[in-house]
């Protein structure tokens, strides 16, 4: 039996949404994309913890929050993976609810744990001091606990404002567990995660700022580094030398840290835009519909960030790269 849902109050006319179901391609797309990102991020997530990164402006546990979100990213596609075995099937609202209550908030919370990852970055760039105070992994977690909890309750008030369970059997979709609230739902939702996006264009901004102005400084610290190299009297002032030299190899580190977190940055606007620009569209009446097909396209592609993000940051984090080289040859020995 099809669900029907009133666009509005005063509709006399239901909509069926039931008959546009998701082809097998995008359910096996769902299997592949959930399964890889779970299997690729738990050996990066084992390596960053037997790693011991020495560079001050990489931290394991940006690397290790990274990864344990990723993972949730994938965990939670088998759940909307659900809707798609038998699309007509009729489950309970609070059943419905929950399953893409789930997916929501993994999905804003991987984006606002990259947010918080990026303030963090900013903050060892533009406050060098703070890198070695005891106080630093306390300030991060408080971040993290901050982020995790105001995704929490925006999601919950998203909701439970416009998705309230009734108390009778829906087919699982947005527009049977949103109906009449649809639109609202979609321009919030979508809203929230762009306004996201650019508090992390605008953290990426602010972190390139500030690597330019040390780039200048050490600019005028490489030809002093240069003739004190070639200098045959260097006793004098071995430890200024020794001081410079560690402050212009701090700089690369630096650079090279901060294109890693960029290529992170692109890789999930990439993934997530389409998911997002969807609802706002839709949200703002420019898409009065969206397919099933194509929401779950946009919802899977949203997830291959998850996927790709471990070998963005084990190969280009050389501690981490080694640490796994050393465990693959200690697995290939065993046989």
């Amino acid at each position: 039996m099809a669900t029907h849902c009133y666009i509005s109050s005063n509709s006399s006319d239901p909509i069926d949404y039931d008959t546009d179901i998701a082809p097998m391609w995008i359910r096996i797309s769902v299997v592949v994309v959930g399964v890889a990102t779970i299997l690729v991020n738990i050996p990066a997530i084992i390596a960053v913890i037997f790693t011991k990164i020495r560079k001050p402006v990489v931290r394991n546990t940006h690397l290790l929050i990274l990864g344990i979100t990723d993972i949730l990213a994938g965990v939670s596609l088998f759940p909307i993976l659900l809707t798609f075995m038998d699309p007509n099937n009729q489950i309970s609202h609070w059943s419905c609810f929950l399953r893409i209550f789930f997916f929501t908030f993994i999905y804003y919370n991987s984006i606002g744990q990259v947010c918080v990852i990026c303030i963090d970055r900013f903050f060892l760039l533009s406050k060098p001091s703070w890198r070695y105070t005891s106080k630093y992994e306390r300030r991060y977690f408080r971040m993290l606990s901050v982020m995790f909890l105001l995704t929490f309750v925006s999601v919950c008030l998203i909701f439970f404002i416009l998705g309230y369970p009734k108390g009778h059997q829906i087919t699982c979709k947005l527009d049977t567990l949103f109906c009449n609230n649809l639109h609202q739902f979609s321009a919030i939702s979508g809203g929230v995660a762009v306004l996201i996006q650019c508090l992390i264009i605008i953290c990426c901004i602010a972190m390139i700022v500030v690597l330019q102005q040390h780039r200048r400084k050490c600019r005028q610290i490489a030809p002093a580094i240069r003739t004190e190299r070639l200098s045959e009297d260097t006793s004098n002032n071995q430890q200024e030398y020794r001081r410079k030299e560690h402050q212009y190899g701090r700089m690369n580190a630096e650079s090279k840290s901060t294109l890693t977190m960029i290529i992170i940055i692109v890789n999930l606007f990439v993934c997530v835009t389409p998911l997002n620009l969807g609802f706002v569209m839709q949200g703002l009446h420019l898409v009065e519909t969206t397919s099933r097909t194509t929401r779950h396209l946009f919802i899977t592609l949203s997830s291959v960030n998850s996927l790709i993000n471990p070998f963005i940051y084990c190969f280009r984090t050389p501690e981490v790269k080694a640490t796994l080289n050393s465990g693959l040859a200690k697995f290939k020995a065993l046989f």
